[in-house]
């Protein structure tokens, strides 16, 4: 009995002993922890002249910076949106838009963008960002393809259809164009300026042209042909008024049969959808949808650039953290001085 009660006897106190090493790893974790703490607050309080240093020095250059250096500049975005835009041709102008800002003579970007000297010189920055990510492009190709193929010998593809449709990222062609300028005045009149420098761009203006010419030419045919169905809706009326008043006097004249008598009904929504269809030319060359601007640029009072508080908050902590670095650094090559 003793013999066997002893492997018992050996199991519980290693069993005690590791809770009793897990309990120490705890304790000496949290000792550690405190240690490290006590450590942060006693180095700035037993090297003062290093930190204080370190604090007059970095916020006296920040401030400089802040106050002498640095221009205030006003940002502001807006989106742009054509058929004809793609991410190679926007980014492609904007980078030659920045090189002309980047000159110190302004004359190139205002003869660019056929503004004055004194606006273009107060353009810092131009940058354009897709307003719909690519990765949510990607995604809805994918969500349109798994539509098609469950709409193959589905009785509900006029259904599907339409789901096709109703996800169909409007803004796909958008373009978030933001501008960073020296002076907020000048934003609002920078808009047209850079609306009309994209659409003055040959191969989006030829593909305007060539659209509307399109669409005005749909709109005549469309109107022409609803001239037509008037003038049959004319012929169809007095027909069945002539057939209205020989049914009343009984008469035995031969007239057109049902058979061969146009279904009024259909000449009636033939000639909606005829309307309905100018009306849509109609809001297409209004709107512009295949270029237009979909949100303005906003003048803001206040600058975008960062204010002498917040620089200021930024300088303590990097102060601060020169302060251990030069500490650290001390107490490094101290180490290595008792090695030699």
């Amino acid at each position: 009995m003793d013999a066997r009660q002893k492997p018992a006897q050996s199991d519980e106190i290693d069993l005690g002993q590791l809770f009793a090493k897990i309990g120490d790893f705890f304790r000496n974790l949290g000792l550690g922890l405190l240690r490290f703490l006590a450590m942060i607050r006693r180095v700035p309080v037993e090297n003062k002249l290093t930190f204080l240093t370190s604090l007059i020095l970095v916020c006296g250059l920040s401030l400089s910076y802040g106050i002498l250096l640095k221009k205030k500049f006003y940002e502001s975005s807006m989106i742009l949106s054509s058929n004809y835009l793609n991410k190679r041709i926007v980014d492609n102008t904007i980078e030659k838009l920045n090189l002309l800002a980047e000159e110190e003579d302004a004359r190139g970007l205002a003869k660019v963008l056929q503004i004055p000297d004194t606006l273009a010189d107060n353009i810092a920055l131009f940058e354009a960002k897709p307003f719909v990510a690519e990765t949510d492009l990607i995604e809805l190709e994918v969500l349109k393809e798994q539509l098609k193929s469950a709409q193959e010998g589905n009785k509900n593809s006029k259904v599907i259809d339409q789901v096709i449709q109703r996800i169909e990222i409007e803004n796909r062609h958008a373009f978030e164009i933001t501008v960073r300028t020296f002076n907020p005045t000048v934003i609002p009149n920078l808009q047209d300026a850079l609306v009309k420098f994209f659409r003055e761009n040959d191969y989006i203006r030829k593909r305007i042209e060539i659209n509307k010419q399109t669409q005005l030419a749909k709109k005549e045919k469309l109107t022409q042909e609803s001239k037509k169905l008037d003038s049959l809706k004319l012929v169809i009326y007095a027909n069945y008024k002539s057939m209205a008043e020989q049914g009343r006097q009984g008469s035995n004249n031969v007239i057109l049969s049902d058979r061969a008598v146009t279904n009024p009904i259909e000449v009636y929504i033939q000639d909606l959808n005829l309307y309905n269809q100018v009306q849509e030319v109609e809001r297409q060359l209004y709107i512009q949808p295949d270029f237009e601007v979909i949100d303005g640029f906003t003048e803001f009072s206040e600058p975008s650039s960062a204010s002498l508080p917040k620089i200021l908050a930024q300088a303590i902590l990097v102060a601060i953290g020169v302060g251990y670095l030069i500490v650290a650094l001390r107490e490094f090559n101290n180490y290595l001085a008792n090695l030699a």
